[in-house]
């Protein structure tokens, strides 16, 4: 062994030092956003007809919100409209302040009419396209807004200068107040629902929703320069739908999914899931015009009325474009195609393996699909059964007297059971005929717990029981690795071998596909309760939800603190 002299002891001392003063230099230019946010109820007009909606400064969609990497951001909510509201920073890890996450009943009771709340947190160790969304009932179909987190270093240079960027996200316009279309969802064994539907891209319709002939809905338009790369930030905010994006004759090259940079490829069009976000990249390389762009229906079984077919456009507008260069939709691929979402998702693939756990403490398997349960007393049922939405063939119980994790930090109990089970109760040909092993599901508010730092694998597999539809399954507090995916069963035994443990992409939302299952990798390193749901709001409804209780490390920075200001009151 070589003992270091004092001169080199000094330089190892002073290198240290400098490496410290760096890393802390990063981020001590970061900046602290102060927002204040009024939740109010206001009159817009879409789709031939006026709602009142709910929204955040009377603004649809809602306030942006641009920061950098390292940034803390302090939102003071008010509540000014009727209905309580929670609002979660989707995609964002709330490390350490898993208070600020949001979601009602899990992290949080409800924000009541006249009562204000202050979410505070950091963000750091994480860039990209993100987005903030009302988290309780179906409020979120109206109340979102981008939450942009440029990166405190520069992003991977794909050989072109980006000359500008664009926010795109899509939703759906509902006929009557969202909330008013839930209760058609619930308490009853087959969903009433007789409102009409509107795809949207920034809150606006586009040209295909003409009331009459003369009539020319409002337009946005994106102005680009010939010969320009402009990054494209994507967001499907809908409630029910998957989108597809594409601009008429242009290839779009996409760069980064959830936060997290990928492998860049070349695409007509871009699939998006409701929660997920896509960076692209468009060069304007096309004739000096004008050029629709926008979103469409991609593949989602249908419950409730037809779905809208009519694409959501916006207008690429060229410098210097003829007024009378002719517009023409693009062409969107068929949503009853499964082989193009297929094409699409292989080829997303990880920029680089980061911290891809490869031995796993829990190797889950979750089971997930639409049943039926016994309702309760106090629920205005229309009969003695109604549908819901099932993990490992549980209905789960959102708590109304306490949120879970004030229950769990606080030792409050009878609020939650621990146990949930790691494998299904009964393994059968999932995806074959109907099951009725799992027609029949049970209630419960059962959580999973992790130790500090532990690894999981998390296999979700769709069943086929009420009915077999798309779920795409978001997880909050963490990026996950989609290690594998398939049709079918999922074998224990050979299917692991099939894994993508070189590149996967990293995620926080994937949709598990109808009649099959994907395979997830994370690291339980985020302490406190962590909310995994489908993100199909009408099945969140009906309780496709579980949740993780990651427990207290043992060094520093791995103990949940207390809240940084006061929750709202559950009762």
């Amino acid at each position: 062994m070589e003992f270091l002299t004092e001169p080199k002891q000094a330089l190892v001392t002073i290198t240290v030092l400098l490496l410290t003063l760096l890393a802390q230099a990063k981020y001590s230019i970061a900046e602290t956003h102060f927002l204040y946010w009024e939740v109010v109820t206001k009159e817009f007009t879409r789709n031939c007809g006026s709602v009142n909606i709910t929204t955040v400064n009377g603004m649809y969609p809602g306030p942006v919100v641009n920061i950098t990497e390292g940034d803390t951001v302090v939102v003071n909510v008010t509540n000014m409209q009727e209905y309580p509201v929670t609002i979660h920073w989707h995609g964002i890890f709330q490390f350490m302040t898993n208070w600020a996450d949001g979601p009602a009943h899990f992290t949080q009771c409800s924000l009541k009419t006249g009562n204000s709340q202050i979410y505070e947190f950091i963000v750091s160790g994480q860039s990209g396209t993100f987005f903030w969304h009302a988290h309780n009932n179906w409020l979120r179909a109206t109340m979102f807004g981008a939450f942009i987190v440029h990166p405190r270093d520069p992003p991977p240079n794909y050989g072109v200068e980006v000359a500008g960027e664009f926010s795109m996200i899509s939703g759906e316009w509902f006929d009557t107040q969202p909330n008013d279309v839930e209760m058609g969802y619930l308490y009853r064994p087959i969903p009433v629902d007789t409102s009409k539907t509107a795809n949207t891209l920034n809150g606006l319709t586009g040209p295909l929703y003409n009331c009459t002939p003369d009539d020319v809905p409002e337009t946005q338009v994106f102005r680009v320069q010939n010969g320009s790369t402009y990054l494209l930030r994507l967001t499907n905010a809908g409630l029910n739908n998957n989108h597809w994006f594409t601009v008429a004759n242009h290839t779009l090259t996409v760069v980064s999914v959830d936060g997290n940079y990928v492998k860049p490829f070349a695409t007509d069009a871009v699939l998006i899931a409701p929660g997920q976000t896509t960076d692209v990249l468009l060069t304007a390389n096309q004739t000096i015009g004008s050029y629709y762009g926008g979103v469409g229906l991609a593949q989602i079984p249908q419950v409730g009325p037809p779905l809208e077919a009519r694409e959501a456009l916006a207008i690429i507008e060229y410098e210097g474009a003829p007024a009378d260069f002719p517009l023409s939709t693009p062409p969107f691929p068929a949503p009853s195609d499964p082989m193009v979402v297929d094409d699409y998702t292989a080829k997303v693939l990880g920029y680089t393996d980061m911290d891809l756990p490869e031995t796993m403490d829990h190797n889950l398997v979750y089971v997930v699909g639409i049943a039926l349960v016994d309702c309760i007393p106090s629920e205005p049922c229309t009969s003695t059964q109604k549908l819901a939405g099932t993990v490992q063939n549980f209905t789960f119980d959102e708590p109304q007297n306490s949120s879970v994790l004030e229950a769990y930090f606080y030792n409050i109990s009878g609020v939650y059971e621990t146990g949930f089970p790691e494998l299904p109760p009964e393994f059968i040909d999932f995806t074959g005929r109907p099951s009725p092993e799992y027609g029949i599901g049970s209630r419960a508010t059962l959580v999973k717990e992790l130790e500090f730092n532990q690894t999981v694998e998390l296999v979700l597999q769709n069943v086929n029981a009420a009915v077999m539809l798309d779920h795409p399954f978001h997880l909050h507090g963490h990026d996950f690795y989609v290690v594998g995916r398939n049709y079918g069963n999922f074998n224990q035994t050979t299917d692991p071998a099939t894994f993508n443990l070189r590149d996967p992409p990293r995620f926080n939302t994937i949709s598990v596909h109808s009649g099959g299952w994907v395979a997830l990798r994370f690291r339980a390193n985020n302490p406190g309760v962590w909310l995994l749901h489908c993100h199909f709001e009408r099945h969140k409804t009906w309780g496709m939800e579980a949740a993780f209780i990651t427990k207290n490390g043992t060094q520093l920075n791995e103990t949940l603190p207390g809240p940084k200001h006061p929750l709202p009151p559950c009762i």
